[in-house]
């Protein structure tokens, strides 16, 4: 297949796009090189932008909780997270597959975390379910900020509703929110 080429030509000092005898160029050179331009212009403009368009994190203990991070990213990173749903979850023989193995095998859909204030404080509201059966098992995990203290709601065919850790009514609310 022959595709014409288009090239910036300077001509009486201004640079013109004009057509160039057609050529052999393959769809898949075309493709390369738009994306090769596409992505190289993309990242430079993207380290352009100013890093103060960033919300500010501020290490007072008033400062709003994280959120928009996903379960696998918090459970890898942060060793508090991580060791208290190890303890939430330690020793339940009574729960699917897929939720024993949240900490060492992603084998679930997640969304986003969310930020919840209640009258406690402000919370880290996560949602993961069963790939196989989103709409029919799916779990609601709740941290604190401090990422010490964890709550969750399990919804599965199985076994029906299981509230794990003793939330307060507040607590438990949010782990009924609609959502992943």
């Amino acid at each position: 297949m022959k595709l014409a080429a288009w090239a910036p030509i300077r001509r009486d000092g201004e640079f013109r796009m004009t057509e160039l005898p057609p050529c052999q160029i393959s769809r898949r050179r075309v493709i390369t090189r738009f994306l090769t331009t596409f992505l190289f212009v993309g990242s430079v403009f993207s380290q352009a932008l100013p890093v103060s368009a960033q919300p500010a994190q501020t290490s007072e203990p008033t400062a709003a909780v994280t959120y928009g991070r996903s379960l696998a990213q918090v459970v890898a990173t942060s060793h508090e997270h991580r060791q208290a749903l190890v303890a939430l979850l330690r020793g339940r023989k009574d729960l699917p597959d897929w939720v024993r193995s949240l900490i060492t095998n992603a084998r679930y859909v997640t969304g986003v975390s969310r930020a919840v204030k209640l009258p406690e404080g402000a919370f880290e509201l996560f949602g993961a379910c069963d790939p196989r059966n989103c709409p029919n098992s799916h779990i609601r995990i709740l941290f604190s900020p401090d990422g010490r203290h964890v709550w969750a709601r399990l919804i599965d065919p199985k076994d029906g509703q299981q509230i794990l850790g003793a939330p307060s009514a507040d607590q438990l609310q949010a782990l009924m929110m609609p959502g992943i």
